[in-house]
C-alpha cells in the first residue's frame, strides 16, 4: 500500500467520540485541543458526541494519529458479518457470547 493510499484511508476514518478519547490519551482536553488547533470545549463536544470534527479537523486528527502510530497494529478479531435480519443476528451474537463465557470459566477453573 502506498503512502498516499494510507494517508487517504486515515483521512477517511470516521472519528467517533471513543476514538478521539483514545487518541487524546492522558493529555488534557486543552493540551489535545492545542495540538489540533481547537479550544478545549470543542474537544469536549467531540468526546461527548455532541458534534463531529469537520473534514479539516478530521484530517488533523488523522495526521496526529499517523505521527503517533495510533492503532497501526490494531486488528479486527472475533468479528462476524451480519447478513439477514437483526433478530437472528442477535441470537447468533448471544450464542457466541455464551460460548465465550463458558470457555473463559472453564479456563479459570483449571
Amino acid at each position: 500500500m502506498s503512502g498516499e493510499t494510507t494517508v487517504r484511508r486515515q483521512q477517511e476514518r470516521h472519528w467517533t467520540p471513543h476514538l478521539i478519547k483514545r487518541l487524546r490519551g492522558k493529555r488534557t482536553q486543552a493540551e489535545f485541543g492545542a495540538l489540533i488547533g481547537v479550544p478545549k470545549n470543542t474537544v469536549w463536544r467531540w468526546e461527548a458526541g455532541q458534534t463531529c470534527p469537520d473534514a479539516r479537523y478530521a484530517a488533523r486528527l488523522s495526521e496526529l494519529a499517523r505521527q503517533e502510530h495510533f492503532l497501526t497494529d490494531w486488528q479486527l478479531v472475533g468479528s462476524m458479518t451480519l447478513l439477514g435480519d437483526l433478530e437472528s443476528a442477535k441470537t447468533d451474537i448471544a450464542k457466541l457470547f455464551r460460548t465465550s463465557l463458558q470457555r473463559t470459566s472453564r479456563q479459570l477453573a483449571e
